[in-house]
């Protein structure tokens, strides 16, 4: 696999995630408390930049290709995962969030969007319930690869609120840094509320 291949492999990766995420872009996230679109708020232990649109921020560090924080603060009934397509009668099948699904429901939901991303071979580990300020919700981890062998790992948080589906997914880069970011980001995940 050549850098280039792999780069591009990437790139689509994360449009498909970061759909919709465009203008407002390159705007500083600065360490502690900064919103996160809506009523989503969460704390930073480092600075990022972000794009932004009127559904989700993208925020990276050391561009696109190397880590990406997504966060959604409001998937809403029969929304795609990641946001833009919605379930109908003509699509009926696909990762489209429900009001009141599961903890397992909403993980093999992120697995399925982020097969249907382009990942393959997603696995994920360690689903566990967390507390996100009085709002119930879950935290997990998981692992992919791009069709070329390039690998990722990353993590989610998620919880619903009156207006539906608070939704945090980091991924990155397996060698050098989801292993350097991982332990930060997952206390800044800890840190979702929605006021």
């Amino acid at each position: 696999m050549n850098l280039r291949s792999a780069r591009v492999a990437a790139f689509a990766l994360l449009l498909a995630l970061a759909a919709g995420c465009t203008g407002g872009g390159g705007r500083l996230v600065k360490v502690g408390p900064n919103p996160a679109g809506g009523h989503l708020t969460i704390n930073s232990e480092m600075e990022w930049t972000r794009a932004s649109s009127y559904r989700s921020q993208a925020w990276t560090m050391d561009g696109d290709l190397l880590n990406l924080l997504y966060l959604i603060p409001s998937v809403r009934e029969r929304d795609y995962i990641f946001l833009g397509e919605r379930q109908t009668r003509r699509r009926p099948d696909g990762p489209f969030y429900h009001r009141g699904m599961r903890p397992d429901e909403i993980r093999d939901l992120v697995a399925d969007g982020l097969l249907r991303a382009g990942l393959v071979g997603v696995q994920t580990e360690n689903l566990r319930p967390f507390d996100f300020g009085g709002r119930e919700g879950l935290r997990f981890e998981w692992a992919a690869s791009n069709s070329e062998g390039l690998y990722y790992q990353g993590q989610v948080a998620a919880f619903e609120h009156e207006k539906g589906l608070a939704l945090a997914v980091f991924i990155a880069p397996r060698e050098y840094y989801y292993p350097r970011d991982a332990a930060k980001v997952s206390r800044m995940l800890d840190t979702l509320r929605w006021r």
